[in-house]
């Protein structure tokens, strides 16, 4: 008992420690520590903080240096606590101290209390779920698993026992591994309490872009739990060790931002911030890279359809979030050709139009099947197509084209997979609703903008009363 306690508080620590890496360098990157929320930095820190810690890895397996938890901490703590002695450091650490002394209590009150105690409720079925039961997932056993054990047990990447995807980005088992020498050794058990912290700051993050949507607390948080509670996919990466959740996670975070950049609402350092959350989702999955990229995209095509004030110098400022994508996606791929690693050739051999007619159906009914996810996507649709021209007048264009152009991406990718007849509605039942969870909390936040609009509408109406 007092040894599962003490792994658990080493567990805790080291997760700890990456928080505090993203805190540090999200503290240099925010001019105004006070225009992000402190659940927002708190949120983003600790992807932020994964970024790091795992590129961090990856450059010193680069170099053929030894893991150990000194020589990837110390390296990287030691300039964190120096990041925090800067002005704005400490600018940072002041403001989140006026927050958490003054405003951490959630000041609830009515029906608020019921999508709280149902999210709460989730996050403690998870934690529960996650923690009680080993890596049993096809995917968490045989890939990143499999990594992360053969990472920590070799001190180092080593991909020379591994043939199946050795060419996949390495950001999830990079970082099991650093838990793992946190924890002293493997622990299938204790480590898998990282998924559903990844989706508390997931459903933080969501919270908060909603809010700054305009939404009110009591509709952000409804839709929040909405998001959460529709369907069984988001709530089985709470527990099973796969990358999607983190690559949802990040995806959540750079289209948000982007979105807020996109309308001139967004807290100063966000274009930093949104490069960072491209470069962790090329580093992610093999899906990571075409998702980031077209949140780029996205937000060219708004920008030239839309044409802001200052929409020239916005689109020159692009710039740094591509230059983001491209510090997540090279160094593996440089790496992975050093080492003579195949980079998925085996995925793209020619087109078959018979799979992307199949694919159209099968996505469509996995949009309008309730136990994927839930009323949300369809919920969706009925909020665009009454919202008028809206969509073509707004930044929220944005987000129907990062969507849109996702949803046209998957069909593709399934129209060029190289699978047989007999296998591919299989293959497809695989893999569609993990694709589609990356898009869910972007449909989400598409979502609440209808909300706003609809409550908006209501209380421009003259009631009857005030007609007569």
């Amino acid at each position: 008992m007092i040894e599962s306690a003490l792994a658990l508080l080493r567990l805790l620590l080291g997760l700890g420690a990456v928080g505090l890496l993203g805190y540090a360098l999200m503290a240099v990157l925010t001019p105004v520590p006070e225009e992000f929320r402190w659940g927002e930095r708190a949120a983003l820190s600790f992807g932020v903080g994964t970024l790091v810690v795992t590129l961090w890895m990856l450059a010193l397996s680069w170099r053929g240096l030894s893991f150990n938890l000194p020589l990837i901490l110390a390296p990287l703590l030691v300039p964190a606590a120096a990041l925090l002695l800067t002005p704005r450091g400490r600018a940072a650490l002041a403001a989140d101290r006026r927050a958490l002394a003054s405003g951490w209590r959630p000041h609830l009150s009515g029906s608020d209390w019921l999508p709280a105690g149902l999210l709460a409720a989730l996050v403690l079925f998870a934690g529960l779920r996650a923690v009680l039961y080993p890596m049993w997932a096809w995917d968490a056993v045989a890939t990143w698993g499999c990594k992360a054990r053969v990472f920590y047990l070799s001190q180092g990447l080593n991909l020379t026992c591994i043939d199946a995807h050795n060419y996949y980005p390495n950001l999830l088992p990079l970082l099991l591994s650093y838990l793992y020498f946190c924890l002293g050794g493997v622990n299938d058990y204790l480590v898998k309490i990282l998924f559903p912290l990844w989706g508390v700051v997931l459903l933080i993050l969501l919270y908060c872009f909603a809010s700054r949507l305009g939404l009110s607390r009591r509709q952000a948080l409804w839709l929040t739990a909405f998001f959460a509670l529709n369907g069984t996919v988001f709530v089985v990466h709470l527990y099973i060790a796969y990358a999607d959740l983190a690559l949802t996670y990040y995806t959540l975070a750079a289209v948000g931002l982007t979105y807020l950049w996109l309308k001139d609402r967004a807290p100063r350092g966000s274009l930093a911030l949104i490069a960072l959350s491209l470069a962790a989702m090329a580093w992610c999955k093999y899906e990571g890279p075409p998702l980031a990229a077209t949140v780029l995209l996205a937000a060219v095509l708004s920008l030239l359809r839309l044409r802001p004030p200052g929409w020239l110098r916005q689109l020159a400022q692009l710039a740094v979030p591509l230059a983001g994508l491209a510090a997540g996606y090279f160094p593996w791929r440089l790496f992975a050709l050093i080492h003579n690693l195949e980079i998925g050739a085996d995925h793209i051999q020619s087109f078959y139009p018979g799979q992307l007619l199949e694919a159209v159906s099968y996505l469509l009914r996995t949009l309008a099947n309730p136990y994927y996810f839930g009323l949300l996507w369809p919920a969706l649709l009925l909020s665009l197509l009454s919202s008028g021209n809206r969509l073509w007048r707004s930044p929220r264009l944005f987000i129907a084209l990062f969507l849109g152009g996702n949803l046209l991406a998957v069909l593709l990718a399934y129209a060029v997979a190289p699978t047989s007849a007999a296998e591919f509605p299989s293959y497809v039942r695989a893999t569609l609703d993990r694709l589609l969870l990356h898009l869910t909390p972007v449909a989400a936040l598409l979502l609440g903008l209808g909300i706003k609009d609809q409550a908006e509408s209501m209380m421009a109406t003259p009631s009857p009363a005030a007609d007569f």
